[in-house]
């Protein structure tokens, strides 16, 4: 249970939870997709929108100044919440996606270097490395994730001994978005760091939901994007090692990433994180995901956390009822996971149950492959499979509503 705000305080929080469909309530359960933005991360973006919208760090008057202000506090605010040495270990970047692509661009790219990767992956994490495969930059490693949706750590160490030492790197998500395992992050980082190599993390779907320390867990790289984790769209970050930013090549070039620029061909760059931020950037993302990182102190993460093994514990109790009529992937635990669950409906398609849900039930969620497409085709789940996925702002009786909808769906649809 959320203790420092009660359930309904929090849920009074989020406007977009009190919109009517057809003149009735909404359960929102796509939060794996898009968290609901609480009401000091949308008043953070007006007032950058309405009070000092203006570029940080290259004008001299107020606005300026302020957006400067309030731009940094925002990467400080970050530094801190994950245990960052300092906040030059962050940088802003679009999304995860974005963030984990500027990650590899620690590797030399000539055909020596082997990435190791799982199955479950998000294609975020997947289609670049292949496409380097393809490409013969790189030797790709694709290591079964298994039934619980998580390789084992002996598999792991195999083929990171297998790796020449100081030239792999191992890129996993800390919680995936269709098997909702979790991985044990502190021993594979041990596990990598004896072979000196180099740890990437998704934490995609983690950091809106479980407590991260970057240090404590020796990570040394990490993607991250706020629209999962109650902050606005188009804002994320690349978490390094200071000395890894350093050797880091950014993707992309421009204003604000030199100190000086000369003709013919001089070029000083900027020391980390501003080398990587090339460009306008957005400000008004940045400093309302400042807002996103208070709102979710505010809380506290181990308490969103207990807060959703509930939730995982009620949706797990209802699927049982199910029977063979349907399975789910991942750990069968809510302990062990997640609150999501992505649920194979066996001869009914997901898409129409999804669109069933929002029609008949207010009830929204996702149907697919949810970026995972390499993981349904190798578990021959090729209609994809259903979502729901639970947030702090969820109640256990809108778990058992959607349980008892899906159960009137299937029913009909049977």
């Amino acid at each position: 249970m959320i203790r420092m705000k009660t359930k309904m305080n929090i849920r009074e929080d989020f406007p977009a939870l009190f919109v009517l469909k057809d003149g009735s309530p909404i359960i929102y359960a796509d939060s794996a997709c898009m968290s609901l933005k609480p009401k000091p991360v949308i008043q953070a973006l007006m007032d950058y929108y309405t009070k000092f919208t203006a570029c940080a760090g290259r004008s001299p008057h107020m606005f300026s100044r302020e957006t400067t202000k309030r731009y940094e506090e925002a990467r400080e605010k970050t530094a801190k919440f994950i245990n960052a040495k300092n906040s030059s270990e962050v940088v802003w970047t679009k999304n995860t996606t974005e963030a984990l692509n500027l990650g590899s661009m620690i590797l030399k790219l000539d055909g020596s270097e082997t990435i190791i990767a799982t199955s479950e992956s998000h294609n975020s994490n997947i289609v670049k490395w292949m496409f380097l495969e393809n490409a013969g930059k790189i030797k790709l490693k694709v290591l079964e994730a298994g039934e619980t949706g998580i390789c084992s750590l002996e598999s792991l160490t195999e083929a990171v001994n297998e790796c020449s030492p100081g030239k792999f790197l191992v890129s996993l998500a800390q919680v995936s978005n269709v098997t909702a395992g979790i991985i044990d992050v502190q021993t594979i980082a041990k596990i990598i760091h004896e072979r000196d190599g180099i740890f990437q993390l998704d934490a995609a779907q983690s950091f809106p939901h479980l407590s991260i320390d970057v240090q404590k867990l020796d990570i040394d790289l990490m993607g991250v994007s706020m629209h999962k984790a109650c902050g606005p769209t188009g804002i994320g970050f690349l978490y390094g090692k200071y000395h890894i930013l350093e050797k880091l090549h950014p993707l992309i070039l421009g204003g604000e990433t030199v100190s000086d620029v000369k003709i013919p061909n001089t070029i000083k760059m900027l020391p980390p994180p501003a080398k990587f931020e090339a460009g306008l950037q957005n400000y008004g993302g940045v400093i309302a995901a400042g807002a996103a990182i208070d709102y979710l102190e505010s809380i506290g993460m181990d308490n969103i956390h207990q807060h959703e093994i509930s939730l995982s514990r009620v949706m797990l109790d209802g699927l049982k009822e199910f029977g063979d009529d349907l399975s789910y992937l991942g750990p069968a635990k809510a302990e062990d996971r997640a609150a999501l669950a992505a649920i194979n409906l066996k001869e009914i398609n997901p898409h129409e149950v999804a669109i069933l849900l929002d029609d008949m039930y207010n009830i929204f969620l996702r149907s697919g492959y949810h970026c995972t497409h390499a993981f349904h085709h190798q578990h021959e789940l090729d209609q994809g499979t259903l979502r729901p996925s639970w947030y702090l702002y969820n109640t256990e009786e809108e778990v058992r509503t959607f349980i008892d909808a899906l159960k009137e769906i299937m029913d009909t649809l049977g």
